[in-house]
C-alpha cells in the first residue's frame, strides 16, 4: 500500500514570482488612510498607508502612529494582528498587518445569509473580544458592522480598525470620534468616555443581528450610561443564557403573574352557617369581599415573585 504524501495530477503546479506584488484592496471615500495586499515570503500581508494628500500632515502622521501602538500592543485571536511600522518610498509610513480572508459583518447581515446560530456566535466572540480589549485600557470607539471581519475559515470575528481608538496612557488626539449612526452620545457631544461606549455600539450591531438580543439591546443603548450595563461581561453573560432557561423564566414569570393575580382578586364564597335556633343568636354580618388590597402586602408577593424568576435564571 502506497501511503506517501504527494500533489493530485490534476493540482496545477505554479512557481509565481509575486516579488514586489501589491494590489490595492480599500480606499474609503470618507476617510484618510488606503489599504495594499502584499506578499511577503510566501504569505499575504495588508499595509495601512496614509492617502497621497495626507502623507506628511503631522495630524495624520500621528493617528498612523498611534494605531500602530495601540494595535502592535493586542494579542488576541479575534483582533488583527499588527507585525510592525515602516516607511515606504512611494507609500510612506505604514503600518503591516495580517491579511483576513473573509467579509465585513456589514456585507454579512445585507447579504440575508446571516442564521441566528451565527448570530450568536458573533455576539459572543464579539464579547470576548471587547472584554480583552478593555482588560487593555483600550475603547474601540468605533466600532460598527464594517470595522468586523468574519473569516471564511471557521466563521470567526476579527476586528480591525483601531484609527479612532483611544487608550487611558494616550495624551494625544483625545477628542470624541466615532460613526455617528453607531456612537454613543457622550462620544458625539464631548462627554466622558469609558468602556459603556463601546457596550452602545455593540447594542446597535446586536440590533441588526438575528436572535433574540432585542432586550439586550435596548439596555446597551440607553442614553444614560449609568442605565447601561456596567461592564461587556455583563452582556456576555446576558447573551450566554441558554435558549431553554428563557423559556423556562418565562414559564415562571406567567405563574407567578397568575399566582398574585389570584391572591389580589380572590374572594372566600363560603357560606355562613345558619343561627342556632335555641340560643337566639343572630347571625352575624360577614363581607364576603377579602380582596387583597393592602399595599405592603402586594408588594411583597411581587417581591417574592421577582426573587423565585431570577432564582431560575441564575442557574
Amino acid at each position: 500500500m502506497n501511503d506517501d504524501s504527494a500533489f493530485f495530477a490534476n493540482a496545477r503546479l505554479e512557481s509565481t514570482d509575486l516579488a514586489g506584488y501589491r494590489e490595492l484592496i480599500h480606499s474609503s471615500d470618507g476617510g484618510w488612510t488606503e489599504l495594499y495586499r502584499i506578499d511577503r515570503s510566501g504569505k499575504f500581508r495588508v499595509l495601512k498607508v496614509l492617502k497621497p494628500q495626507y502623507r506628511g500632515e503631522p495630524m495624520y502622521e500621528m493617528l498612523l502612529r498611534k494605531e500602530f501602538e495601540i494595535g502592535y500592543n493586542l494579542q488576541h485571536p479575534g483582533i488583527c494582528e499588527v507585525y510592525g511600522y515602516s516607511q515606504i518610498p512611494d507609500l510612506g509610513n505604514c503600518i503591516e498587518m495580517e491579511w483576513i480572508d473573509g467579509i465585513t459583518l456589514s456585507d454579512l447581515i445585507q447579504s440575508g445569509r446571516l442564521p441566528s446560530g451565527l448570530s450568536r456566535k458573533i455576539a459572543i466572540q464579539l464579547c470576548d473580544v471587547l472584554s480583552y480589549l478593555h482588560s487593555k485600557q483600550v475603547i474601540h470607539r468605533d466600532l460598527k458592522p464594517s470595522n468586523i471581519m468574519i473569516t471564511h475559515n471557521g466563521r470567526n470575528v476579527k476586528l480591525i480598525d483601531f484609527g479612532l481608538s483611544d487608550t487611558d496612557s494616550s495624551s494625544i488626539l483625545k477628542s470624541p470620534a466615532g460613526t455617528a449612526s453607531f456612537a454613543a452620545p457622550q462620544l458625539t457631544n464631548g462627554g466622558d468616555v469609558d468602556a459603556r461606549a463601546d457596550i452602545y455600539s455593540l447594542g446597535k450591531i446586536l440590533s441588526l443581528l438575528k436572535g433574540s438580543f432585542a432586550r439586550i439591546a435596548r439596555k446597551c443603548t440607553k442614553i444614560n450610561p449609568d442605565d447601561r450595563y456596567p461592564d461587556i461581561e455583563s452582556v456576555s453573560d446576558a447573551i450566554r443564557v441558554k435558549p431553554w432557561l428563557k423559556t423556562v423564566s418565562f414559564i415562571l414569570v406567567t405563574i407567578a403573574a397568575v399566582i398574585v393575580w389570584g391572591l389580589m382578586n380572590y374572594t372566600d364564597n363560603t357560606p355562613i352557617p345558619p343561627a342556632i335556633p335555641e340560643t337566639k343568636v343572630q347571625p352575624t354580618e360577614i363581607s364576603t369581599d377579602t380582596t387583597i388590597s393592602d399595599p405592603s402586602v402586594i408588594d411583597e408577593l411581587f417581591r417574592q415573585a421577582t426573587d423565585m424568576v431570577n432564582s431560575g435564571s441564575n442557574r
